[in-house]
């Protein structure tokens, strides 16, 4: 079963652009590499065309198999890279997704917990 993450970020903090920008390359070379080495399913960078870009300028989707991701979870160079990040930029932020047949099992829980609470 897959699963994935989504990794945000709004502006670099003031004094931190060049260092801001140098981490989103050195981030997507780890990221490619790792999807290069079967090691992750999927990675891919979004930039935001539109929107309030102080709160929210990018963010990357990961997707694997859930070993997958939850051995990068456990990487040293991931928790260097998001540690990075939190000092780089400003509303930096890590979100767990459901993806492909894990919505499905998602979506069973949740109406379960719907029936269970008599709703």
């Amino acid at each position: 079963m897959e699963t994935g993450i989504l990794i945000r970020w709004g502006a670099p903090r003031p004094g931190r652009e060049k260092d801001s920008l140098d981490l989103f390359q050195k981030s997507v070379d780890y990221y490619r590499g790792l999807v290069a080495d079967g090691k992750l399913g999927y990675f891919e960078p979004f930039m935001l065309g539109s929107g309030d870009s102080e709160i929210e300028t990018g963010f990357f989707i990961i997707k694997g198999e859930v070993t997958q991701v939850f051995e990068l979870l456990d990487d040293q160079q991931h928790r260097d890279l998001m540690a990075q990040g939190s000092v780089l930029v400003e509303h930096y932020r890590f979100d767990m997704l459901a993806v492909g047949e894990s919505i499905k099992r998602w979506v069973g829980d949740y109406k379960r917990g719907l029936s269970a609470a008599g709703v």
